[in-house]
This record gives C-alpha cells, sequence and structure tokens, in this order.
C-alpha cells in the first residue's frame, strides 16, 4: 500500500495482520496516525470482492462515529479512502487491555486496576447495546488504554 499526505509519501510501518485487515502506523498531516487498510481476498470474484471491502469499510466509519456520538471513547476517525480501502484514524498511546491483563500480578498491575478496566469495557458494551450497535469482534486485544486519561479506547468493529 503507498499512502500519501499533503502530496508527500510517507513512511508506513505495519504494525498488525489480521484475517480482513492491515494495521500501519503513519502520519497524517503532520500527526501521527494508524492506518487500516481492508485488502482484497484472491478467492472471490474481483466485482464481489471490492463490494463487500467497501460495504465494510463504510460499515466501520459509520459504527465508529455512532459509537463515538454514543458516548464510546474512540480514536477519532481522520479520513475514509474508498480508493485504496483505507480508514485514517488518531494514533492512541498505551498498552492493548490484553497485555495488562496478562501483565496481572506480574509488573505492578493489581485487582483495582483490573476492576476499573472491567467496567470500563462493561460501560462501553452497554453504550454500544443501547445505541443499537453490537460490538462484533469483542477482544482485549482491540482495546487500547489511553496512557494520559486511564480510559478505555475500542479500536476495532462493530455493526448496528
Amino acid at each position: 500500500m503507498e499512502n500519501k499526505t499533503d502530496g508527500n509519501d510517507e513512511s508506513l510501518v505495519l504494525i498488525k495482520q489480521g484475517a480482513e485487515a492491515r494495521v500501519f502506523e503513519s502520519t497524517f498531516v503532520g500527526r501521527r496516525c494508524i492506518i487500516k487498510e481492508r485488502f482484497s481476498k484472491k478467492y472471490r470474484h474481483p466485482t464481489l470482492d471490492s463490494k463487500l471491502i467497501l460495504k465494510g469499510l463504510n460499515a466501520e466509519a459509520r459504527c465508529v462515529t455512532k459509537a463515538r456520538r454514543l458516548g464510546v471513547a474512540t480514536p477519532v476517525l481522520y479520513a475514509v479512502d474508498p480508493v485504496m480501502h483505507t480508514l485514517t484514524y488518531e494514533y492512541i498511546e498505551g498498552p492493548s487491555v490484553k497485555d495488562i491483563f496478562l501483565g496481572f500480578g506480574l509488573v505492578g498491575v493489581d485487582e483495582e486496576r483490573m476492576v476499573d478496566i472491567a467496567t470500563q469495557i462493561g460501560n462501553a458494551i452497554g453504550k454500544l447495546h443501547d445505541g443499537g450497535l453490537v460490538h462484533g469482534d469483542l477482544t482485549t486485544s482491540n482495546m487500547l488504554l489511553r496512557s494520559a486519561a486511564n480510559q478505555l479506547v475500542d479500536f476495532s468493529l462493530s455493526f448496528s
């Protein structure tokens, strides 16, 4: 994938690849960002593949925007590129909830912090469900804890 912002080539650093998308770290208008690229599946017919990718891209953009309006902490969506099949998000500084849970009892993660994180997860899911959204990929790997605010940020898929 080639990413251009402000007419300049920007470097992309692959962070993670899943079944549906690749996630890169980059910059967008001088800000550190995350670029999520939905990629083609070679086993699908090209026309169907393109339609499914665009449908997923648009659904994720709509749902993350709706989740934010419902009060769920999500990264700010900076841009949607339907040609490159990318979503550009705010970069969130902080560990995944999975990494924090794995460190329980080892690196100073105490029970009180675990309860606080679990409560934040429950509150976020409640807001989604009250607003008619279903998460779709509820896993601690998709949740980050914003370092500065000790605030849960969901970085994943949902649908209505």
